[in-house]
């Protein structure tokens, strides 16, 4: 079964939570995140794509959230997991499937790369068209999606805070970039996908540029991650955008 085919069978299978029934005096459950498959256009072409909402208006923050290479999206599995978790602390989160933008062929020329960041850039932008002020969205990336996602948000994008989870220059080599806002980067020490002095390369080009980069490292950790190690991830995460894009303290214009 081919990857696009699971891909299909994930978001056949995706539905919103039903409310409680009756159980016999018993109270209703809280209220969770919801979450539904959907299609958003990036430069004429169909975007697949799953979009979380955070219980009632939540933090008025939003995050656009790029997989690693060979990933899909579906309503299970870690990356899904790690949506909830951003939608639970009260955040709206988008999960495209930006390889529906141009299919990785492993070369990834200049194009290519383009392409997936700017499906970035309109998931942000739609986010904003919803209503959501710009310097409230955040994009995350991981692996592969670490460079469309940091990249991508220091070039033409309007997001407002960026995190690259298990990325470097070997991925690709980033560009001078056009704005400066905050970045997180994640690494695991015990990388060997991603080495970890390629990820300290593209923090050191990143503040050489003027960058604020803050850097968290996975202990007794590799690019596969336990259980434990995404609920550390999630938890480094929300602290990032609690500081920056989702302060409840902060009044938008």
């Amino acid at each position: 079964m081919d990857r696009r085919t699971l891909l299909a069978l994930g978001l056949a299978g995706l539905a919103t939570p039903a409310t409680a029934q009756d159980r016999g005096g018993d109270p209703e459950p809280a209220p969770r995140p919801t979450y539904e498959g959907l299609t958003f256009m990036s430069h004429n072409k169909p975007i697949r794509a799953i979009q979380y909402r955070p219980v009632g208006e939540g933090r008025r923050s939003a995050i656009v959230m790029m997989h690693g290479s060979g990933s899909n999206i579906t309503s299970r599995g870690p990356w899904h997991w790690l949506a909830m978790q951003f939608a639970a602390d009260g955040y709206h989160v988008l999960t495209p499937l930006y390889t529906d933008a141009e299919a990785d062929n492993g070369i990834r020329p200049e194009r290519m790369m383009e392409a997936w960041r700017d499906v970035g850039e309109h998931g942000i932008d739609r986010f904003i068209e919803q209503g959501i002020d710009r310097r409230r969205t955040a994009m995350f990336g991981y692996s592969l999606g670490s460079y469309v996602a940091v990249d991508g948000a220091l070039g033409n994008s309007r997001a407002a805070a960026a995190i690259g989870l298990a990325g470097g220059v070997d991925v690709y080599t980033p560009r001078p970039p056009r704005r400066r806002i905050p970045v997180l980067m994640i690494r695991a020490d015990g990388d060997t996908h991603v080495l970890p002095r390629n990820t300290a390369a593209w923090i050191r080009f990143l503040r050489e540029h003027e960058i604020s980069v803050e850097e968290e490292v996975l202990r007794d950790s590799n690019h596969i991650f336990t259980a434990a190690k995404w609920q550390e991830i999630a938890d480094i995460s929300r602290a990032f955008y609690g500081r920056n894009i989702g302060r409840m303290d902060q009044t938008p214009a």
